[in-house]
């Protein structure tokens, strides 16, 4: 036990180098009892619930990547309660805590790439469903997909739920048989296992060896099969080994840009055999999603995150509507710059940190100078009113809100000429009629009202500025 808790406090020692001292103090300084060690888990005992939930919703991630640095051995942290640990106890003998024998297997996996921090939305949701089935099932006789095929465009998270599936796992029987490579790294190292001309090493032992990695698992997640294509002696034998695990009831997790039927050059015995569990596709992320995508990012990039302007992440989300992984990279360039330099976190400085990054109007599909003009006009009407875009875009029934919502569509069609399906899927996908029905009543009050004729005014000159 004296090793666990040493383990824990030299973990602490780094992990407050990391954060804030105040969320550190608040949450970890108490922490100094280890309630046991088993499976390769160290429970620490937390007093509070709320803080075992943040700890695990927050920090739990950060504090195994940390303790994977100074330990030799595969282990995790755990957390459980005063009241988890006393009832735990009333179920069990009275048995002396035991150290378990530790794994040594090596991992590859993403500490950061798991279910709890994949942004679900309704471009992702049933991909993020059967990617948990699949985890959840993976260690029994009976496996609910398998393979699971999943596919879509670049950086949209086909990776993150491969690897979520895989962590899953392993938080669950950390000593489980996991490999996770890419389908180039699969070619090479049946190209090295089977070269004639490679020396090192006598070529029964290189294959053996192959053959060890590959087919002595539990779990198989290959990613980008795609890149396999053209190949077909390591499509043969990646076909074997598929045979094999299959045969064995082992799980295999496969991920790809296209789906299988797609994949041309891909032997058709193989390309079925894909085909034989469930296959789902990720789609581009719509507007709401990669804003979330965006809110939960930045929750780890700095302590506070209002401090970035909700009109900031809404224009990232427009400049970026394709790809997650260079939409986080954006957000992470801005938010560094602006660390870096001290300065706010505002649309100016975003466009200066970002100048190389984001794309060129004359280049770019990602953003029309209609868009431009309806992210000006929303950011313009809701400080105007002192309201957020979030709300001017929400579903609120307010009546401040919906007018000033209103006075927003009737700008964008009357003085913009913006099209009326435009201006609804920039409301929260709002329809024709709604729309309409908005820009017709403000075309009537300011034709009784001299109030709303002065606010649109003021409203169109600052837009022009």
């Amino acid at each position: 036990m004296r090793g666990a808790i040493t383990l824990w406090q030299e973990t602490l020692n780094l992990l407050k180098q990391e954060i804030n001292e105040d969320d550190f103090n608040s949450l970890f300084s108490e922490l100094n009892e280890v309630y046991k060690t088993e499976g390769g888990y160290i429970y620490i005992l937390v007093l509070r619930p709320f803080d075992k939930f943040r700890i695990e919703k927050f920090y739990v991630t950060k504090l195994n990547s940390l303790v994977a640095t100074i330990s030799d051995d595969l282990v995790k942290f755990k957390f459980i309660t005063k009241a988890e640990a006393d009832k735990e106890q009333e179920n069990l003998l009275k048995e002396p805590l035991q150290t378990p024998v530790l794994s040594h297997a090596t991992r590859t996996l993403s500490p950061t790439y798991t279910f709890n921090t994949f942004e679900v939305g309704e471009s992702n949701r049933f991909a993020f469903i059967s990617a948990m089935k699949t985890a959840e099932s993976a260690e029994s006789s009976e496996k609910m997909y398998n393979p699971l095929y999943i596919f879509g465009d670049v950086g949209l998270g086909k990776t993150h739920l491969m690897s979520a599936i895989g962590n899953y796992i392993l938080d669950n029987k950390i000593n489980a048989k996991i490999l996770y490579v890419s389908s180039q790294k699969f070619a090479e190292d049946y190209f090295l296992a089977t070269n004639k001309k490679k020396g090192a090493g006598d070529g029964v032992e290189r294959i053996e060896a192959f053959y060890s990695k590959y087919r002595d698992v539990d779990v198989l997640l290959v990613d980008d099969i795609q890149f396999l294509q053209s190949k077909k002696w390591s499509q043969e034998e990646f076909f074997k080994v598929f045979e094999h695990l299959v045969g064995l009831n082992k799980q295999i997790v496969i991920t790809s840009d296209k789906p299988a039927n797609e994949l041309t050059e891909i032997m058709p015995r193989l390309r079925s055999r894909f085909n034989w569990g469930l296959s789902v596709d990720i789609k581009h992320p719509d507007k709401n999603l990669r804003v979330n995508i965006l809110k939960s990012k930045l929750s780890t990039l700095i302590k506070d995150p209002s401090d970035v302007p909700l009109e900031v992440l809404e224009l990232l989300a427009e400049y970026f509507p394709n790809n997650i992984r260079d939409l986080e990279g954006a957000l992470r360039g801005f938010v560094t710059y602006c660390i870096c330099l001290n300065i706010p976190f505002t649309i100016e400085n975003m466009f200066v940190a970002l100048e190389t990054t984001l794309p060129k109007d004359k280049d770019s599909k990602n953003l029309s100078s209609s868009s431009k003009i309806i992210d000006l006009t929303k950011n313009t009407v809701a400080s105007y009113y002192k309201i957020t875009v979030f709300e001017l875009t929400s579903q609120s029934r307010k009546q401040k809100i919906t007018y000033a919502r209103h006075i927003a569509m009737f700008i964008l069609r009357n003085k913009f000429n913006i099209q009326l399906k435009t201006i609804g899927e920039s409301f929260g996908n709002r329809d024709h009629a709604t729309v309409s029905y908005g820009i017709d009543k403000i075309v009537f009050m300011q034709e009784s009202d001299p109030l709303v004729k002065n606010d649109i005014e003021i409203l169109m000159k600052n837009i022009e500025k």
